[in-house]
């Protein structure tokens, strides 16, 4: 096992699966710039990893994530004055106004910087940096998982919640929206009407009702366990079949039917033949007859 320690995120390889941890226990590992930071840098590290066949996402002690920090929604708060839209920005440069200001130049509550992907602010890209990791990540949701708490288990890939969760999109109620991929990526899983509810209602709901709408796949009594059981799993699996896997169902959200066809069987060409591929199936064979045998 190797284990690397960032001041508030911490995660450890064990035969191919890391387990990547939000370490803010005494505070219920609510959200700071540093965790966001934290979390890019692991999400970062572990893309591309041929040591990595699935990720399991949680929070140390009895919660995954209360949300953001109230010192950084004050920061924020004091900031929001000082604060330029980035849309009247881009709107005065259309207009010939100039170039928009250089991210950092002057205090914002908007953190913009050079894209990660699809997103440009730093807390996006702590949630959006989980669908870059190209294979399957899964969030166990203990307890709380408010606000950016819910955010970040939404960049996962799948996830698994214990019979205490409680899960929200709260921000409406500080007269703010979800702002770290949440509108966009909630729609994916419960429906846009429902997403819309969750949004603008900011209520809180339970793993029976997370499990019912399709806001997490398992309920278990212990989600952690039962994560890195479903990771290991996962990890015995081909890991280029992995990632062609997971490619092809994002893939699904943003292009027509005829580029996922073509995309299958791209997937299908550069796996068929390969190292692996007869690897997989001569100890899938193998098994099959051992069965047989008795």
């Amino acid at each position: 096992m190797s284990e690397t320690t960032n001041s508030t995120v911490v995660y450890a390889i064990t035969d191919g699966v890391a387990h990547v941890e939000i370490d803010r226990a005494d505070k219920l590992n609510s959200l700071t710039r540093e965790v966001f930071e934290d979390l890019v840098e692991a999400g970062l590290a572990l893309k591309g990893s041929s040591e990595v066949k699935a990720v399991v996402l949680s929070g140390r002690g009895r919660a995954f994530s209360a949300g953001l920090d109230f010192t950084e929604m004050a920061r924020i708060a004091e900031a929001g004055a000082a604060t330029r839209s980035f849309a009247e920005e881009a709107a005065e440069q259309a207009a010939g106004a100039g170039e928009p200001e250089a991210a950092g130049s002057v205090a914002t509550a908007v953190d913009i910087g050079e894209r990660l992907g699809s997103a440009r602010a730093l807390a996006q890209k702590a949630v959006h940096v989980w669908s870059l990791v190209e294979v399957p990540v899964i969030a166990a949701v203990r307890g709380a998982a408010l606000g950016g708490g819910l955010q970040i288990a939404l960049g996962a890939d799948m996830r698994v919640a214990g019979p205490d969760a409680k899960l929200s999109l709260m921000e409406l109620n500080w007269g703010i929206i979800p702002d770290m991929c949440g509108t966009q990526l909630l729609p994916r899983l419960v429906g846009p009407a429902q997403a819309k509810k969750l949004i603008v209602t900011a209520v809180t709901i339970g793993a029976e009702e997370a499990l019912r709408i399709g806001l997490v796949e398992e309920i278990a009594e212990d989600p952690l366990a039962r994560a890195l059981e479903l990771a290991r799993q996962i990890a015995g699996q081909s890991r280029s079949a992995l990632v062609w896997a997971k490619r092809l169902v994002d893939l699904s959200y943003d292009s027509d039917f005829s580029t996922g066809l073509d995309a299958e069987q791209e997937a299908l060409a550069a796996l068929l033949g390969t190292d692996e591929q007869k690897q997989v199936v001569a100890s899938r064979l193998a098994a099959m007859k051992a069965r047989a045998k008795g």
